[in-house]
């Protein structure tokens, strides 16, 4: 004859084993994602699907007890809390009577966006600096800008403001996938009014083939294919570390903007990035998510484009932009001089 108990302690355990594998994939992510293939892994994917088990779950547990709640509302918490990546504003402060900027930043998909519902958000939202990656050549220049707007474009990486610009330098890195050097760092000097600075629109080496190659039709994940990962995860720190040194060498204020392709979690960013402000991370509420894309019909989504003030510079908002057409959606943040 079958035991109720038998399925109740059943209930209870796999509320605990729950709770332990949320704890586990949050501390391994933050841990040794871009450090750890798998924990890369984990960085990437689609971590909404570890809220799944919680549909069959909370149901048997509130039948049994209530008390075996207590994991898994604890586990779901963690989930779409911290290891899904939603931020509340806590490091935002109060204006002073510094000069504002409003910065834009979109990855336009080889100009898949459309380029006329860019140029009315830019007009609109009264941008005053913008950044674009995967721009295609002349692309910038095609934008139906407000008059007097100036821009710089090398690369794929452009520098678009209605202050004057003029070009400091550009970091290439050589990429397999690629047949020639990409540009992943476009500096130039802003000479906003009140303070002239230093932007930089990034673009940092994808995951994306490395990922992509460990997929397999059968078992999911290939694990004889993670060697691609990993050599995709050396060049990846060494872009970043390029750009970051390019950046750390100016000695005027910076604001660094574009597609890291890299989520805050990762290794790479808490090293090499940690000395500047992240705008969404500062002002944005909720996940920020500016990335969408499907692996094998899943949906993935995840925060890899960034805004990030150096010195004298102070965060004030950011939001993610409406959709232009892009996988990328734009990022916009009112970043404050606060100092001379």
């Amino acid at each position: 004859m079958f035991d109720i108990r038998v399925l109740f302690r059943a209930i209870r355990l796999a509320s605990w084993c729950y709770l332990f594998l949320v704890v586990l994939l949050w501390l391994t992510m933050l841990i040794g994602g871009d450090c750890w293939w798998p924990a890369t892994v984990i960085l990437f994917a689609p971590r909404w699907v570890v809220a799944l088990p919680l549909v069959v779950l909370l149901p048997l547990a509130g039948w049994h007890s209530r008390y075996n709640l207590i994991p898994l509302l604890a586990g779901a918490l963690i989930v779409f809390g911290p290891f899904m990546g939603f931020n509340l504003p806590f490091g935002k402060t109060e204006a002073v009577d510094g000069k504002t900027l409003r910065v834009l930043t979109c990855n336009i998909a080889n100009g898949k966006c459309n380029l006329e519902a860019l140029s009315t958000l830019i007009a609109e939202s009264q941008t005053d600096i913008v950044a674009l990656q995967e721009c295609p050549r002349d692309m910038a220049a095609a934008l139906k800008l407000p008059s007097g707007w100036k821009h710089i474009q090398e690369s794929d990486l452009a520098v678009l403001s209605q202050f004057p610009l003029r070009r400091v330098s550009l970091v290439s890195v050589t990429d397999p996938t690629h047949s020639w050097p990409r540009g992943c760092g476009l500096q130039v000097i802003v000479e906003a009014p009140d303070q002239s600075l230093v932007f930089s629109s990034v673009h940092l080496t994808s995951p994306r083939y490395g990922l992509q190659h460990l997929l397999d039709r059968h078992t999911l994940v290939n694990l004889s294919r993670k060697e691609l990962l990993i050599e995709e995860t050396r060049r990846r720190w060494q872009s970043s570390r390029s750009v970051q040194q390019a950046v750390a060498s100016q000695k005027l204020p910076v604001i660094v903007a574009g597609d890291f392709n890299m989520p805050t979690t990762s290794s790479i960013y808490r090293e090499l990035w940690k000395g500047y402000s992240n705008a969404f991370s500062i002002a944005g509420l909720g996940y920020g998510w500016t990335e969408r894309a499907d692996v094998r019909g899943i949906p993935v989504r995840v925060r890899i484009d960034h805004i990030l003030a150096g010195n004298d510079l102070a965060v004030r908002v950011c939001a993610v932009g409406p959709d232009l057409g892009s996988d990328h959606l734009p990022l916009i943040a009112d970043i404050e001089v606060v100092k001379r």
